[in-house]
């Protein structure tokens, strides 16, 4: 038998499977953990009709859990070698509530399935570190599709994600995910248990998209751009930064008389002062300044 610190093997998993480092592929093993996350998931059980789309299931720890407790699974997997682990273990042992596709989940078209779904899936995984953002801005822009995303990230990322203002851990991530999603940071999963072990802790993060979404599309890329400006400069204050990107996002910057105008709407409407910092505002406050300096244009 092939002994490997990389080998995903025992009572956890539904078939052996030695984990590639290349694609990101670090299982989670601990049972209580997987309890859990499933238990969290039971949560949405209702809206989404125990239908899920789990992202990256490897070698099945997860998906069995979840196929246990009455989910129908629809599970995404980009290495052949779990998609035939997968179908010929939990496929066969589960018949009619298991489908898995070799696919790269961010070419994967996920048109046909929610056509065929009755209502809106849940959308879970123990996700690739090094395509989290991807993922999760792949999420976003198919959020009105899912009741939820229940995702295993690097927990560095699950605190920036649940921050709040004035914390370090604040920034762009945190206002654009916000801005769209409940964010809850659920559980903190040690390195210890996943196979092989990362060499960070990790977090399992819970995301309810909003019913009315804040952003709108048409907004969202020089929304991303004006994230991007003021939280380059998250010390300084608004002051100096609403300027430059008044002038770079919509064509011209603003005469003294104008900006003096536009500060006292913005103190007047949203409790906003130009010596804030942009790490001191709230989601909210961050678009409805956005918004404002648009309007002003």
């Amino acid at each position: 038998m092939k002994n490997s610190n990389r080998m995903a093997r025992g009572e956890s998993f539904s078939f052996e499977l030695e984990t590639k480092k290349n694609l990101g592929q670090n299982f989670l093993t601990d049972q209580t953990i997987l309890a859990q996350i499933v238990s969290r998931a039971q949560l949405h059980a209702d809206v989404s009709h125990k239908f899920c789309v789990e992202i990256g299931p490897g070698s099945g720890a997860l998906t069995r859990k979840l196929l246990e407790a009455g989910w129908t699974v629809h599970a995404i997997e980009k290495d052949p070698r779990a998609v035939q682990g997968l179908r010929t273990s939990l496929g066969e042992e589960f018949p009619g509530k298991l489908t898995v596709t070799e696919a790269d989940i961010l070419r994967f078209d996920t048109m046909e399935l929610f056509s065929r779904a009755s209502s809106q899936a849940l959308c879970i995984g123990n996700i690739p570190y090094y395509i989290t953002s991807d993922i999760l801005f792949w999420f976003l822009q198919r959020e009105k599709n899912f009741s939820a995303g229940i995702f295993m990230v690097q927990k560095e990322v699950g605190d920036r994600l649940a921050s709040k203002p004035g914390h370090k851990d604040y920034g762009r991530l945190t206002v654009r995910m916000q801005l769209a999603c409940e964010v809850e940071q659920v559980l903190v999963a040690p390195a210890k248990a996943f196979v092989p072990p990362p060499k960070v802790d990790s977090a399992v993060v819970e995301l309810v998209p909003h019913k009315i979404s804040l952003l709108k599309n048409e907004e969202t890329e020089k929304f991303e751009k004006f994230t991007a400006m003021l939280f380059s400069a998250r010390r300084k204050m608004l002051r100096k930064t609403l300027q430059q990107a008044s002038h770079e996002l919509f064509g011209a910057g603003l005469s003294e008389e104008r900006f003096l105008s536009f500060a006292d709407s913005a103190s007047e409407k949203l409790g906003v002062a130009f010596t804030q910092r942009p790490e001191e505002l709230s989601p909210p406050q961050i678009l409805e300044l956005f918004r404002l300096l648009k309007a002003e244009r």
